[in-house]
Parts: C-alpha cells; structure tokens; sequence
C-alpha cells in the first residue's frame, strides 16, 4: 500500500549516508577524482521513486532512490539505493558511465 506521506528528506539523507560509505573506500575514491581531475565530487539528490510493480519481485514496494554523481557540472554517473517501506536496505547501485573522455 503507497504511503502519502513520506519524509522525503529523510529518504535522501539515508541513501547519502550509503553512498559516503562506498566513498570511503580510497579505490574508489581515487578513480573517482581520477576522472575528475581531482577536481571535487558533487552528489545530488535526483529522485524518489515509489515501485510497486518490477519483474524482480526483490523492488516490488520498495523506495528508489537515485542521486547523481556529478563533476564539473556534469553528470559522471549515478547512486541508486533501495529501501522497503520500513527503510531498511534491500539493494544498491553504484554507476559510473564508461564515456567519460569529454570531461
């Protein structure tokens, strides 16, 4: 059942909070700053999506949450986390786009 009033912030804070931690790992921190330039990593919050319906029955009900990974004002990948409706972890995602020469 779709729950109307969802704290949204708090959503975006979790998934925060899950991206710094895969952040913390220094490998990936460095590709990271590699592909920058060491120029510094923006994360900015994109979307909540509520699913309820997905073929893998593993998202159905759950929240998406997306935050982009920017540098250099363009978007150089993208953080999905899912949370079930009680917020707890059920998967994440953590992309980074191959074509990355133009930055």
């Amino acid at each position: 059942m779709l729950k109307r009033n969802i704290d949204l912030e708090n959503l975006f804070r979790l998934s925060l909070e899950y991206v710094n931690n895969i952040l913390k790992d220094e490998e990936v921190l460095c590709e990271l700053k590699e592909f920058c330039g060491n120029e510094n990593v923006q994360l900015v919050n994109k979307s909540i999506t509520y699913v309820l319906y997905d073929k893998n029955e593993l998202f159905k009900n759950s929240y998406k949450i997306e935050v982009s990974i920017d540098c250099k004002r363009k978007s150089i990948g993208s953080y999905v986390l899912y949370l079930d409706e009680g917020k707890n972890f059920i998967d994440e995602f953590f992309v980074i786009k191959p074509d990355l020469a133009d930055l």
